[in-house]
């Protein structure tokens, strides 16, 4: 055993390299992580995309509600205007209307003033042709009545010059 125990026995030199990868096995798991990377990539873009789509899809529908409410509130406000107008319109006619009445009424008045007043001087005029007429008449009755009466006091102052001599 001493011989034994003088000379050990030589072991070989333990493997560094045991239980690593080789170059090619590293090459394979680098290709498979590289891929599943990629496709991770690729996957991510694909969900970030639909994500981008569905935000941008959300704005453009808030943006249309937002539209149609705001032309909404328009058509609403410019409603109201034109109801205002005309709401004014109506008291704009009723008014002039009301003043075409009330002068039409004035007018109807003052033609029937003028007309009673025509007629009042008419009857007047008529009233004054008959008295100028019938003053005429008696005046003419008289002339003839005075030119009778001179005819016959005329005739009579012959009959009597001629009876009586000596005067």
């Amino acid at each position: 055993m001493s011989a034994m125990a003088g000379t050990q026995m030589m072991m070989p030199p333990q493997s560094l390299t045991a239980g690593m990868p080789d170059p090619a096995t590293i090459s394979k798991q680098k290709d498979a992580y590289m891929k599943m990377l990629d496709e991770q990539v690729k996957q991510g873009t694909v969900v970030l995309e639909a994500q981008v789509k569905h935000q941008k899809e959300y704005l453009l529908g808030q943006a249309d509600q937002q539209k149609k409410q705001f032309i909404m509130q328009i058509d609403m406000e410019i409603k109201q205007q034109e109801m205002a107008l005309d709401q004014q319109r109506m008291e704009q006619l009723m008014a002039l209307q009301q003043q075409a009445a009330q002068q039409k009424a004035a007018l109807e008045q003052q033609a029937m003033q003028l007309t009673m007043e025509y007629q009042q001087k008419k009857a007047e005029e008529e009233m004054q042709k008959q008295q100028f007429e019938m003053e005429k008449q008696q005046q003419d009755m008289q002339a003839k009545m005075q030119a009778e009466m001179a005819k016959f006091q005329g005739g009579a102052q012959l009959f009597t010059g001629i009876g009586m001599p000596g005067q």
